[in-house]
Order: structure tokens, then sequence, then C-alpha cells
């Protein structure tokens, strides 16, 4: 009995290290439990992924002519749904529009919001400037 790791097996078998070890999990393959200080390895046993792989190579080309000769023999009735679909897309289309509209417009008045609002502030500004200056003593007038 041969064993080899798992990246030896994905090596030996094309397939992902991923895919080894979801066939571990599933109990696909037999293992063998190798003890580590930091916990343990699985070991694949070489015959048995050799064995799946072939039962899997096997199951995909006996089925393969059955869906060929199906898809030959019988031709997909599928509905026409193009129509359906590009009155949602136009549909679509025009609300899309219509919120790019509407956020030109809002961002439009926004702007002018703050355009407003910062006349305002600059306004308020002066006329606080205005109240705290220096009133003229009472005996300027004279000069």
């Amino acid at each position: 009995m041969e064993l080899l790791t798992i990246n030896d097996a994905a090596q030996l078998s094309d397939k992902s290290i991923q895919t080894i070890r979801r066939m571990i999990k599933q109990k696909k393959v037999q293992v063998r439990k190798q003890k580590t200080p930091q916990g343990f390895n699985y070991l694949v046993v070489k015959e048995s992924l050799m064995g799946y792989l072939e039962k899997i190579s096997q199951m995909t080309t006996q089925q393969e002519p059955t869906i060929q000769a199906y898809t030959r023999e019988h031709q997909p009735i599928a509905p026409d749904y193009t129509d359906q679909f590009r009155a949602e897309i136009d549909k679509f289309n025009t609300t899309m529009q219509r919120l790019i509209e509407q956020s030109s417009k809002d961002k439009e008045n926004f702007f002018h919001l703050i355009k407003t609002f910062q006349e305002r502030v600059g306004v308020l500004e002066n006329q606080i400037k205005l109240l705290e200056a220096p009133s003229p003593s009472w005996w300027q007038f004279w000069k």
C-alpha cells in the first residue's frame, strides 16, 4: 500500500489540493493519519485515489453520449422572451435616465443653497464687525 501526501496526490491526479481535501472529507478516498508535533497529516492511499479517479472518468464518458444524443434528437423548446426583456430593459433605462436627471437637478439646487448660505454668512459677518467696531466718542464730532 503506497501512501501519498495531499500535495503529491494533487499533482498525480492533476487536481487541486482543495479538491483532494474535499475527497477526503467526503470519504471518497482512503486515508491514513500521520501524527506530527503540530497535530496530524493525512496520507492518501494511492490505489484508492486512482480507483476513484477511474470511476469518475468512466461515469463522465458514459454520460457524454447520452447528453449528445439528447441534444441532437430533441431541440430545446425555449420561449421567446426577447421582446419581454427588451421592454424591461427599456423601462429600466428610462427609470435610470429620470434618476440621473433628478440627481443633476438636486445637485444644482444644493449648490444654489450653499451659495445663498455663503452670501448670508458674509453679510452677517460684516454686520457683526460693524457692531463690534469701537464707536466714536461724543466729543469727536467737534473735530
